[in-house]
């Protein structure tokens, strides 16, 4: 017998009988576990609970691939404005470019001119300077005025066409013909 069992005998609180039984049982490791006595009376999750946090958990699921799907929507839309807009700018840019090169490639003003040539953009009245062949062909609707880098461009009718078919909203003056 072990030395805390004959203090324990001494002191009477065991018996010699339980000081036996005791010493028969195998000895067990003690441990936080719960002993398969014990396992019944362990608190496990009810069922309703599981499956409301499972659903909470499928919902916070489907929430955030909501956003995810959202957000890669909106990523998608802003790249695809973002390309038009770079496509309009190209274009726009592919446009000028034509239109300055016939107007470059077809300028017709005379640095010498000396007549004053008036004409009306809008509701204002400009001026360009010109010789006298330009100022008949002006008036008779055989040269137009455009603008070239904020400049007053003299060009022959048949390119100011042209222009304005590439761009309607460019400013041509052709003078007509019936004004006389």
């Amino acid at each position: 017998m072990s030395s805390l069992s004959d203090q324990l005998l001494k002191a009477g609180l065991v018996t010699e009988e339980q000081v036996k039984k005791a010493a028969e049982k195998p000895k067990r490791h003690h441990s936080n576990k719960p002993n398969k006595s014990n396992r019944n009376n362990v608190k496990r999750p009810n069922k309703p609970k599981s499956s409301i946090e499972n659903k909470i958990k499928k919902e916070e699921s489907d929430l955030a691939q909501f956003y995810k799907e959202r957000a890669s929507l909106e990523r998608s839309e802003k790249q695809e404005v973002a390309r038009k807009k770079q496509e309009a700018a190209r274009i726009k840019k592919e446009t000028n470019d034509k239109i300055n090169k016939l107007l470059t490639d077809n300028l017709l003003n005379d640095e010498a001119a000396e007549i004053r040539y008036n004409f009306v953009v809008g509701t204002t009245i400009k001026y360009l300077f010109v010789n006298e062949d330009q100022q008949q062909k002006l008036a008779d609707g055989e040269l137009a005025i455009s603008f070239l880098g904020g400049k007053r461009a003299l060009i022959p009718v048949s390119i100011a066409k042209q222009i304005t078919e590439i761009n309607p909203n460019k400013i041509v003056i052709i003078a007509d013909s019936d004004e006389g």
